[in-house]
């Protein structure tokens, strides 16, 4: 490809996915060697974000299952493209977003990678849709700390007795080493 694609700062939740035009022992090579990505993306990249694999290793699944089942694309992102990832053969490669490090980056891809498409994960959506009204959701509403309750007389006057009869058993070992 001659030209850039810009990736933009802060980017999360985007998978490029490229269709490798080599032979199984370069793709394997590739694959195997983080330098050999970033030449390959015309950029320096966290290899560990990037997943080169062959098609037919998704056996039962295919690559369409895998974006959706195992990365979260919605099914209506790939629709445009569905055909064209089903018969794709021979190996891909996946980038994700973490694979820029949130920097801006400008990826120039070697004529052996072929861009089949750029695709959003499926995000949470963290705001509220609705507000809630329970008790327990309301500032200050959490139980009043539990007081430990005193010991009963009886606890007490067992605990009393317990130490006399230490004392008075101390005492008479005494008396016998004083006196034996």
């Amino acid at each position: 490809m001659s030209a850039d694609m810009r990736v933009p700062p802060n980017e999360r939740g985007v998978i490029r996915v490229f269709a490798l035009s080599m032979t199984d022992k370069e793709a394997q090579a590739l694959k195997d060697d983080p330098e050999a990505i970033d030449a390959a993306l015309g950029a320096s990249v966290d290899a560990e974000q990037v997943e080169v694999f062959r098609v037919s290793d998704l056996e039962g699944i295919g690559l369409v299952g895998y974006l959706v089942e195992g990365n979260a694309v919605p099914p209506e992102q790939l629709s445009p493209d569905k055909a064209k990832l089903a018969k794709l053969g021979g190996w891909v490669m996946i980038v994700f977003s973490l694979a820029f490090g949130d920097r801006e980056t400008a990826l120039n891809p070697a004529t052996t990678l072929t861009l089949i498409g750029t695709y959003g994960e499926i995000r949470t959506d963290w705001r509220a849709a609705e507000t809630v009204e329970a008790d327990s959701a309301k500032p200050y509403s959490a139980p009043p700390e539990t007081v430990k309750k005193k010991p009963s007389d009886a606890a007490m006057s067992g605990r009393i007795a317990m130490i006399a009869l230490l004392v008075l058993g101390l005492l008479t070992w005494v008396m016998i080493r004083i006196g034996g």
